[in-house]
């Protein structure tokens, strides 16, 4: 089965489906060494207009299907591998879903218009109605602060979210649009001071988490994954507090957690994505070890040289390292530079590994 794979950054999916045997092709706007490695062929996206991909889609001849990452999801293939158009746009929608769960009974934070979040309470979290990836996001403490963001932004693009303390997790499932099964709970590695200066980027991680609501997670995911028809990979975020567990968004594609989860469960994702369009889930898995990814975040502009590549390149030799730039490759201050893997026998362990090599990282790259 020849599969092409469009988005921003395609490597975990392409190398998930390389390893299930597929014939893979991709559009992406890096082009990794381990996506090029991984992917039968593959081009490099850009900023391109939707003739222009179309016309890059069709160079790779025949495939019998696509998937299509963020910001792809309107493109118009006849045999998309996706949640319909319609599906994604709703749960994209923090605001509309914040309704939705709210009549579904689902803990939620309070969630309104950024232009009448009067009645919620401080600290309030200022983020896109929109999309993901927790760059954008920003906490507001007082009713001065609020003002002077709306001040400087257009308050239609952002939503105003009663800030839950707590552990940031999720839930990753596969959905046949009637029928849900989560394979992995993740905690979620967000802001992480040694990975970025972002303070709510998310930035990686941990597999599995082991929490006290972690029952709650599973069958609240499920219920939303019904709710909804979620179909393929599916990702549910959540907030782990002292008293229960609150949810923060649906992620209703691929998630960031593909690593840590193949490598934690030894589930193929995407084998596991393609089958449930066929109306086939994955039998629950024990899992093997804990398994953690790290993206660490440039400070400040980056040029990787060849000393740096061919270090990343041992590492992805080793299984401890992806998203591997080619030398040459300028990272912008914020931008991702590479991702880092560990496995280990507890949390503790895998977290200690990813400090040290991230540290190492930095050494190499802030000269």
């Amino acid at each position: 089965m020849k599969i092409l794979v469009i988005g921003n950054s395609t490597r975990g999916i392409v190398c998930s489906a390389r390893k299930a045997g597929y014939t893979v092709y991709s559009l992406d706007n890096f082009c990794d060494v381990d996506l090029r490695r991984c992917a039968d062929k593959a081009q490099f996206l850009g900023n391109q207009p939707e003739k222009r991909i179309m016309e890059l889609a069709g160079s790779f001849g025949e495939f019998d299907a696509v998937i299509l990452g963020p910001g792809f999801e309107k493109l118009k293939f006849k045999n998309t591998l996706n949640n319909s158009l319609s599906i994604t746009e709703e749960v994209n929608d923090k605001l509309s879903i914040a309704e939705k769960f709210s009549s579904l009974g689902i803990p939620h934070p309070g969630t309104e218009p950024l232009g009448r979040a009067s009645g919620l309470k401080f600290p309030l979290m200022i983020k896109p109605r929109w999309g993901a990836g927790g760059i954008l996001n920003v906490v507001v403490k007082n009713e001065d602060e609020m003002e002077d963001f709306r001040a400087r932004n257009d308050q239609e693009r952002f939503i105003a979210q009663e800030f839950v303390e707590g552990i940031p997790c999720s839930a990753s499932l596969i959905g046949t649009g009637s029928d849900a099964e989560v394979v992995a709970l993740n905690e979620q590695l967000i802001g992480i001071p040694w990975l970025t200066r972002l303070p709510f980027a998310y930035c990686g991680n941990i597999t599995p988490f082991y929490a006290s609501y972690r029952d709650e997670m599973a069958g609240c995911a499920e219920k939303i994954a019904d709710e909804f028809g979620l179909v393929g990979s599916n990702g549910i975020d959540f907030i782990h507090t002292e008293n229960g567990v609150v949810v923060i968004e649906i992620n209703p594609r691929f998630q960031g957690s593909l690593d840590s989860v193949e490598l934690s469960t030894g589930l193929n994702i995407f084998d596991s994505h393609v089958k449930s369009f066929s109306g086939e889930l994955p039998k629950k898995r024990e899992y093997g070890c804990f398994a953690g990814k790290a993206t660490v975040f440039a400070d400040k502009k980056v040029v990787i040289n060849q000393a740096i590549s061919g270090e990343l390149i041992g590492l992805l030799a080793m299984n401890r390292a992806a998203d591997i730039p080619s030398a040459g490759w300028i990272v912008k201050p914020d931008e991702p530079i590479t991702t880092l893997i560990e496995t280990g026998s507890s949390r503790k362990n895998v977290l200690e590994k990813l400090v040290r090599s991230a540290h190492h990282l930095r050494t190499k790259t802030e000269v």
